[in-house]
């Protein structure tokens, strides 16, 4: 029996070799070592370091300079291209995480486009986020290799046919849908990933106000972040008609953000009857006043809400495929909102969830320093579940 010991070693070794090296293989290796820096992101492994980024320069909806970052190998022709859109955040592109996430997918072959939203920058949200998604998806879909050097613009380039991945974080996620459910703006061989996303922002502030959310008639408590409902009183605050009102809550915002204690009764006391009842909303923790207060709420607020939640306001379906990732400890936008998503998008493609513990508001948990493969050896239910999304991500890029 000894002596058929070695022989059988041998032929498992060349068994998984073989299979290492056949294409489906190597698109598993591909996908693993994607996975172990997804896992990795908010760790300095010194792997994201780099040169920097090239950026072109396109025109905005309103035909207002925009610029953005384009991340890419000049050594190998991309096989796709993904635009990453950052969220409510005031690094805007710059975001350490976009970054890292830039050079990773510019390993793999992907022409990886970062825009600056001057608005999400600004901590500010608007219907007009929308149309700044879509002149990005445009200005993307002009380019087929790395720009030559940085400032090159992207405005008199005819569309090249490569597949099309748009990635929305959080709040992005909302006008990431909605703009590629424009007409014409989305292809059949595109797609979407939502990390962190929303069907319907009314029960983002609820959550946020409250801590409570709720799916198919159930009703759900959670963690809220503390601060997130005076960023999104901020981020709202723009929708009031009053001038005075606007400038006011926008103040309330970020002086809480800052100081959960801090005294905000002279800016209180300065709102007309409009922003009172909006800063009711917002400073409300009790769930049966909920519903109440969001109905005396000015009717813009809840409209620009309402224009932003892809269950409300999605047109059309999506020729596009969808890919909703989303943390059940995320502390900002409830998991429950990707579970309703995935139920009220229309597509004529597929929608695929992957729920995960071990991530919080599009980010993994800390791990104390932990390497990438250790993060996600630590989460395997986690890692099966990234590793398809990422495993089918790479399938969509076109044949060399």
């Amino acid at each position: 029996m000894k002596r058929f010991l070695p022989a059988a070693l041998l032929g498992l070794l060349l068994v998984l070799l073989a299979a290492t090296l056949s294409p489906a293989g190597r698109a598993h290796v591909e996908a693993i070592g994607l996975l172990i820096d997804v896992w990795s992101l908010g760790r300095e492994t010194g792997r994201e370091a780099g040169p920097p980024p090239a950026t072109i320069a396109y025109e905005g909806p309103g035909g207002e300079g925009r610029q953005a970052d384009v991340y890419c190998d000049p050594r190998a022709r991309p096989r796709a291209r993904l635009l990453l859109a950052h969220g409510l955040v005031e690094a805007g592109k710059d975001d350490s995480r976009l970054r890292a996430l830039g050079r990773i997918f510019a390993r793999h072959r992907f022409l990886v486009v970062v825009p600056d939203f001057p608005g999400m920058r600004a901590l500010r949200v608007g219907r007009e986020d929308i149309e700044e998604v879509g002149a990005a998806i445009a200005a993307a879909r002009r380019l087929e290799g790395c720009p030559p050097a940085a400032g090159t613009g992207a405005g008199g380039r005819t569309e090249i046919p490569l597949p099309t991945g748009v990635v929305g974080f959080s709040y992005s996620a909302g006008p990431v849908i909605l703009a590629l459910g424009r007409p014409g703006a989305a292809r059949q061989e595109d797609f979407a990933v939502l990390f962190g996303g929303y069907a319907d922002l009314e029960d983002v502030v609820r959550f946020l106000t409250t801590g409570r959310h709720h799916d198919r008639g159930e009703d759900y408590g959670g963690e809220a972040l503390p601060e997130g409902r005076w960023i999104v009183l901020q981020a709202n605050a723009g929708s009031l008609a009053e001038p005075a009102d606007r400038e006011a809550l926008a103040a309330i915002g970020r002086l809480r953000r800052a100081d959960p204690g801090a005294d905000i009764s002279a800016l209180s006391a300065s709102l007309g009857p409009a922003g009172k009842n909006v800063l009711a909303l917002f400073a409300n923790t009790d769930p049966a006043r909920f519903d109440d207060l969001f109905r005396r709420a000015d009717p813009a607020v809840r409209a620009t809400l309402d224009a932003l939640s892809p269950s409300k306001s999605l047109a059309q379906p999506l020729p596009a495929d969808l890919y909703l990732l989303h943390g059940r400890s995320d502390a900002i936008v409830p998991y429950t909102e990707s579970l309703k998503l995935q139920r009220s998008v229309r597509t004529h493609g597929r929608v695929r969830l992957a729920l995960l513990g071990g991530f919080r508001h599009a980010r993994p948990q800390s791990e104390a320093g932990a390497a990438g493969w250790v993060a996600a050896l630590r989460h395997p239910a986690d890692s099966a579940r990234i590793l398809e999304v990422l495993a089918g991500i790479l399938a969509r890029r076109a044949e060399p």
